[in-house]
């Protein structure tokens, strides 16, 4: 049965929770659909009808994090209202002006999402719900166009096994965000520099994210300093986690987890507008707790990459590449991974239909030996990107996913893939997300995990409302079936609004 928001959860849901909601009952219900056509649109330069920000380097490209529609980005920090506020069409509490230079911006986030398991983590048996809550407030202090103080509270509530859940799902206050950015433009270019508590996901998805799957995403604390100018940028960045808590406020910062790198971008093709990109980038990581095979310690590595992305005619494309050495407890890694993802348009009449297909390799073996460790570590990938079912992980795997992706109006999407999952190694296991080895399976012969089915779809119904629906059903192979594993499912529907 799915999780239902009674009034008995509904009195527990923090005050944060309450003015978001209060913040959200001030935008106008009555939108013509006509002002959200742009919601699927990548963001462009700046204008009076998105509150994309002014800048050099072409904002699709320039790190700062997925844009979800309408000019608005998951971390609303790289929102710019100012533009929209001059001519007069911004919405209430944006750009509010406090002097000659200074402005106020006030944004606000609340998911709900109802979670459905059918032998989850694969544990036969293990059939549950759970009801997700997000609540995000976040200011934007602009004191003039160079000097910025930005500040987020989270808050999560999990019905449904919540004394088992971890502090990124339920969580009753956090200080997700608390950051300075200086800027400055000299010529074309843009420097700047942001220094304090910030989202950073400027790197492949497959590597970096923000982890939008549970109610709390990850945040650093640090420095991340960026020169962009029109047809490349580069930055660097040393970050320390952040580790939560479930109370108030009482989240610190884990010194000993870290990242630290430099990441680039350059156009290669302009043909009608910049097509083509190549980012190298290299990330230093280090956490003191990483899982591999039976053991959990420090993993200390670097990575070494580059992507490739942008689109050609009707086809879109997203590769990287990327080699890992260092050491983990002691043991000489030598790693590597190589993601592929494809999709193109099939027609542009009726519903646009595009054919999809990924193909993901990571190295796997040695986490179960005493020799070198080959396990590509997937860092902080995208929850997304296999699945937030959470089967499989981006290490000792061979995977290729083709699929059908529609729109069958300008504001919904539904798309379906199959995934023909293969381990690499017989002699490392067939990972979970999270890098959680799936028990037995190191001891058994083959290399067929299974299939994992993935259905989706997404409805934007206003400029601030979105639903979507997700199901995944992963159906056990050679190596699963060995192993004593049964096949899972995982099903959800969410409803995000933003203002």
């Amino acid at each position: 049965m799915p999780v239902v928001f009674n009034r008995h959860c509904v009195n527990r849901v923090s005050v944060i929770g309450l003015l978001v909601w209060a913040s959200l009952l001030q935008t106008h219900a009555s939108q013509a659909s006509e002002a959200i056509q742009g919601n699927r649109k990548a963001a462009a330069v700046a204008g009076t009808d998105s509150p994309t920000p002014a800048h050099p380097y072409p904002l699709i490209a320039a790190g700062w994090g997925p844009e979800v529609g309408n000019g608005r980005f998951s971390s609303r920090w790289a929102e710019d209202w100012s533009v929209m506020q001059a001519a007069g069409n911004a919405p209430a509490l944006k750009a509010m002006s406090l002097g000659p230079e200074a402005s106020l911006t006030l944004s606000a986030d609340a998911r709900f999402r109802s979670d459905i398991y059918n032998n989850g983590q694969l544990k036969r048996g293990n059939d549950y719900s759970q009801g997700l809550f997000r609540g995000i407030l976040g200011a934007d202090l602009r004191l003039n166009e160079n000097v910025r103080v930005y500040g987020e509270v989270g808050s999560g509530l999990t019905e449904g096994r919540r004394g088992a859940a971890a502090a990124n799902f339920q969580n009753a206050a956090s200080m997700q965000q608390l950051f300075v950015d200086v800027r400055q433009h000299i010529g074309s270019t843009l420097v700047g520099a942001m220094i304090g508590r910030q989202e950073f996901a400027d790197g492949p998805r497959q590597l970096i994210s923000l982890s939008d799957g549970p109610n709390i995403h990850r945040t650093w604390n640090g420095v991340r300093v960026y020169v962009h100018g029109e047809r490349q940028r580069i930055g660097a960045f040393d970050l320390r986690v952040t580790r939560l808590m479930r109370g108030s406020f009482d989240e610190e910062i884990n010194h000993a987890e870290r990242i630290q790198g430099v990441n680039a971008s350059l156009i290669v093709s302009s043909a009608d507008g910049p097509t083509t990109y190549i980012d190298p980038f290299w990330i230093r990581s280090k956490n003191p707790s990483f899982r591999s095979g039976s053991q959990v310690g420090l993993d200390d590595r670097d990575t070494l990459g580059v992507r490739a992305w942008g689109r050609t005619g009707r086809l879109r494309f997203d590769w990287t590449l990327a080699r890992q050495t260092g050491n983990h407890m002691g043991h000489e890694v030598n790693a590597w991974a190589l993601f592929m993802v494809h999709s193109v348009l099939l027609s542009n009449d009726g519903w646009k239909p595009s054919f999809t297909a990924h193909i993901d390799a990571a190295s796997g073996g040695g986490a179960f030996g005493t020799n070198k460790l080959n396990g590509f570590n997937p860092l902080y990938a995208s929850s997304s990107y296999l699945g937030e079912g959470q089967f499989l992980s981006l290490s000792n795997l061979l995977m290729i996913a083709p699929g059908i992706s529609v729109t069958p109006t300008p504001l919904s999407n539904v798309s379906i893939e199959y995934g023909f999952a293969r381990r690499r190694s017989e002699a490392d296991a067939a990972y979970a997300g999270g890098m959680r080895a799936y028990a037995r399976t190191q001891n058994v012969v083959g290399h067929e995990i299974g299939g994992l089915l993935r259905v989706g779809g997404s409805w934007s119904v206003s400029k601030h409302l979105t639903w979507a629906l997700n199901y995944e059903h992963l159906a056990a192979g050679d190596v699963l079936k060995q192993a004593g594993l049964p096949s899972g499912s995982y099903l959800y529907v969410s409803a995000t609004l933003r203002y």
